[in-house]
């Protein structure tokens, strides 16, 4: 079945121009100050109900849009039942160490302490005021 859809014209016609992410939050005023206070870029205007940032050297976009706003026809509320965990990357141990005080002293809680893992990578793990999920990866040579 697999090959059969990568074979087929019509799927390899359908091709995305962009990609972003929307998270609901609680809170849309303290996930701005968070993502600020972490150095993210943000995007689009002052919206009462939506705080937008960039991030990586590609400008993936994640919106978090307020609870009660149209993000509701979309996820439900306090719910994490499709969550994913985004990856960024860093280039040196000392860079890791750098995001893990950051995150900790925006307000952010780390549920896995900066170190290497069964795999031998090095990284670390947080997730924002509302619990969505992040890690820092040390993207070493060969990797």
């Amino acid at each position: 079945m697999r090959s059969l859809l990568l074979n087929d014209s019509n799927f390899n016609d359908m091709k995305a121009k962009m990609i972003w992410a929307n998270f609901s939050v609680k809170d849309v005023e303290r996930t701005r100050k968070f993502y600020t206070d972490l150095g993210f870029t943000p995007r689009l205007g002052n919206y009462p109900k939506l705080a937008s940032f960039v991030f990586g050297e590609n400008d993936f976009v994640i919106h978090f849009f307020e609870q009660g706003s149209q993000i509701d026809e979309y996820l439900t509320p306090g719910s994490n039942a499709s969550e994913i965990i985004f990856t960024l990357s860093a280039e040196t141990e000392e860079e890791v160490k750098e995001w893990a005080e950051k995150v900790k002293s925006a307000g952010g809680t780390l549920f896995r302490e900066a170190g290497r893992d069964e795999a031998n990578y090095y990284g670390f793990a947080f997730a924002d005021p509302d619990g969505h999920k992040f890690n820092i990866l040390l993207m070493e040579q060969g990797m």
